[in-house]
C-alpha cells in the first residue's frame, strides 16, 4: 500500500511473491485509505452500526423494556459498532457531521420519534441522556493518547506520533490533517473550557 501521493516504484516480495499495490485496505475491521483519509471507514462504520440497530428492532419496539435498558443495549452493541477504532482517525467536520446524524436518527427510532414530530436533537439528548457523538470520540482520542503516552519509546504507536516523511516535499495547499493535529485540536479545546 502506498499512503497519500508519494510513490516509491521498490518491488515488495514476501516469501517469493510480490505484494499488489492496493488503493483501500480492509485490516482488522478497519479500512485503510491510500490517502490516509476515513471517508470510507466511517461510511462502513455507520452501515454497520445500522445492521446492528436494525437487528434489535424487537428490542426497541418492546413497551415492557425500560428506557434505561435499552440505552445500554444501544450504548454496548450499537456505538461499540459505531466507534471501533474512532481513537486513531483524524475526522474532518464532514465526517463527524455524518457520524452524529446516524447518531441522533437511532436515538429517534429508540425514542420513537419521527423527524416531523419537530423535535431538537438536543432535546432529545437529555430525554435519553446521550452524549454528542463527537464528544464521545474526543474522549475515546485522549484516553488512546494517554495509552501511547504510557508506552516505552520502543514500541512502534509510540514512535508512530513523531514520524516525519523526511526527502518528500508537500504539494501546494493546506496539509491533510493527521491524527496529531487532531489531538492538539482536542487538548487546546479541553484547556479553553
Amino acid at each position: 500500500m502506498v499512503s497519500n501521493k508519494w510513490e516509491d516504484s521498490t518491488v515488495i516480495t514476501a516469501e517469493g511473491t510480490n505484494v499488489e499495490m492496493v488503493e483501500d485496505l480492509c485490516y482488522l475491521g478497519s479500512c485503510i485509505s491510500r490517502t490516509g483519509s476515513c471517508d470510507k471507514e466511517c461510511m462502513v462504520r455507520i452501515g454497520k452500526a445500522a445492521s446492528s440497530f436494525g437487528r434489535l428492532s424487537n428490542i426497541w419496539k418492546n413497551k415492557n423494556i425500560r428506557l434505561t435498558v435499552k440505552i445500554r443495549l444501544y450504548e454496548s452493541l450499537v456505538i461499540s459498532t459505531l466507534l471501533y477504532d474512532a481513537e486513531s482517525w483524524p475526522l474532518s467536520v464532514t465526517q463527524i457531521k455524518k457520524l452524529e446524524a446516524a447518531h441522533h436518527k437511532f436515538h429517534r427510532r429508540l425514542l420513537e420519534i419521527t423527524w416531523r414530530d419537530k423535535v431538537k436533537n438536543e432535546d432529545i439528548r437529555k430525554n435519553t441522556g446521550l452524549r454528542k457523538l463527537e464528544d464521545i470520540i474526543k474522549e475515546r482520542r485522549l484516553r488512546w493518547l494517554g495509552h501511547i503516552l504510557r508506552m516505552d519509546n520502543s514500541i512502534v504507536a509510540r514512535q508512530a506520533t513523531q514520524w516525519e516523511l523526511r526527502g518528500h516535499k508537500r504539494k501546494p495547499g493546506r496539509p491533510r490533517k493527521n491524527w496529531m493535529d487532531v489531538i492538539k485540536r482536542d487538548l487546546k479545546i479541553r484547556t479553553c473550557t
